[in-house]
């Protein structure tokens, strides 16, 4: 029976051997090192970001986000790439950026930018991409995440094949009960605290021990480290397990482009008169200057979205046509004619979005549709090129288009342009236009706002402007270091003032 169970087991670790890649051997057997790594890491996590998603040390969990993970590319023997460079710079300017505002648009797109950052220079270390088509980066993204979500238990399993493979019982032991006190701990970080809200008798036996410790803190800071522990492990074995790039890109282009050229051509026959139409009544205003009856506020804002929508649905359009069907003169011709009324519909959006800030004013809204429509203005440009250069890298186009606009948008801080533009073409600011940049900008506005004199706004204004400042006076008086943000620091100086 012993002799059949040791077959049994060696039939298993022969079937795992099998299954799992040099790389991912490599991440079990220096468990020690990649597991204190990421530990380390959880606790940076935990210690960088606690009550604190944009101070200082947002900028330093960056830091340290690519320091481990360089420490562990070369412990597994993957050399960093040149070109990797300009991936980690992007997400250093957006870790600084991030300690820099107090808009919270800007905060959560600052971290989705550099999470997208990091998954694509990840990929890129570990995998050949030169020749991905966009739907095959844009799969692959998926898969690392997915994969990623699969190895959520490898930290645990792998520690555990790694303290089976210590030879030293000594040192065994020892691995053992130091595996076993770190679980004790996180599992008492979870149920202590219900125990003692549980049972008065209980609670009163801890009273005098624990009175200092605030028990919730330590559950949230705990589950940061698990967190931050157990999703860099995750990751890093998902991209070592080589399920990421197991399957080569698969040309699809199967269909006649005689279906591509019908349909295409239809809709860009209708594009042609609907762009020539804004050429002729929008931009040279041939005829009278406005339809009877119609605001520039109603025509500003009539068809916007409409013409938003087209202009997205032409790009994926472009795309679908390059990837489903066999290349041909005719069909290229008819994308291009398609990009080309792209182009004057897009244009056509921001003439219309500008009419409406020249009556209206800025808002943040406002701001960032002129930016998208300017950063799909430049991918669409890329995706004109990719008609006609088959290895044009259009994903990478589109990632440093957006990265760097965004990285530009991030740093402009839209909220205090919004009210400084607004304040500035304004000869008084009315309650509401003023409620709108109290209540719904970001702090990033207060430095502007410090600004107004008292006979450009009304009455009830000059309340609300005491109300706002004062309570930015009590929440900015004194700033942890952890905790310190410019955006803070400037709008305490315009209260002050």
């Amino acid at each position: 029976m012993e002799a059949m169970n040791m077959k049994i087991t060696e039939s298993a670790l022969a079937v795992k051997a099998i299954d799992e890649s040099p790389l991912e051997k490599k991440l079990w057997e220096s468990y020690k090192y990649f597991g204190g790594l990421c530990m380390l890491y959880g606790g940076a996590f935990a210690f960088c970001l606690y009550r604190n998603p944009n101070g200082i040390t947002y900028p330093v969990l960056v830091l340290v986000t690519i320091v481990i993970s360089f420490m562990m590319l070369k412990k597994v023997g993957c050399m960093v790439k040149k070109d990797s460079r300009k991936y980690l710079a992007g997400m250093i300017l957006l870790g600084i950026s991030t300690a820099m505002t107090q808009s919270w648009f800007l905060v959560f797109f600052n971290s989705v930018g550099i999470l997208l950052f990091f998954l694509t220079v990840m990929l890129h270390q570990f995998c050949e991409d030169g020749a991905w088509s966009f739907p095959v980066y844009v799969k692959k993204l998926i898969k690392v995440c997915g994969v990623t979500l699969g190895h959520i238990f490898y930290p645990f399993t792998h520690g555990f094949r790694y303290l089976a493979g210590v030879k030293d019982g000594k040192r065994k032991n020892v691995a053992a009960v130091s595996a076993g006190i770190l679980i004790a701990g996180v599992l008492l970080i979870l149920v202590f605290p219900m125990l003692l809200k549980s049972d008065i008798i209980f609670a009163g036996i801890f009273d005098n021990l624990f009175y200092k410790i605030h028990f919730g803190t330590s559950f949230a800071v705990g589950l940061m480290i698990l967190i931050g522990f157990i999703g860099s492990y995750a990751f890093f074995s998902a991209l070592c397990s080589g399920r990421i790039d197991e399957e080569e890109e698969v040309k699809r282009k199967y269909y006649n482009p005689l279906v591509g050229i019908t349909f295409s051509g239809i809709l860009a026959g209708i594009y042609v008169l609907y762009a020539g139409i804004q050429v002729l009544y929008l931009f040279l205003r041939v005829g009278s200057r406005l339809p009877e009856g119609v605001t520039y506020a109603e025509y500003a804002r009539q068809g916007f979205f409409e013409l938003l929508f087209v202009a997205f649905v032409n790009f994926i359009l472009v795309l679908v046509c390059k990837y489903l069907f066999d290349e041909n003169r005719i069909l290229s011709g008819i994308l291009t004619v398609i990009s080309g009324c792209t182009f004057v519909m897009i244009a056509s959006a921001a003439y219309r979005m500008m009419m409406y800030v020249q009556m209206y004013h800025f808002t943040f809204l406002r701001i960032l549709v002129l930016w998208f429509l300017f950063v799909l203005t430049l991918i669409m440009a890329g995706v004109t090129v990719s008609i006609y250069r088959k290895r044009f890298p259009l994903f990478r186009y589109v990632v440093a288009v957006i990265g760097c606009c965004y990285i530009l948008l991030s740093f402009a801080r839209p909220d205090r342009i919004v009210a400084e533009y607004n304040i500035r073409n304004m000869e008084t600011v009315s309650t509401e236009d003023l409620s709108y940049m109290v209540y719904c900008l970001s702090d990033d506005a207060a430095p502007a706002l410090a600004k107004l004199k008292t006979d450009e706004v009304e009455q009830e204004g000059k309340l609300i402007l005491e109300e706002y400042f004062e309570e930015i006076g009590d929440r900015y008086e004194n700033i942890p270091l952890r905790q310190w943000n410019l955006s803070k620091i400037q709008a305490r100086k315009a209260a002050e003032r």
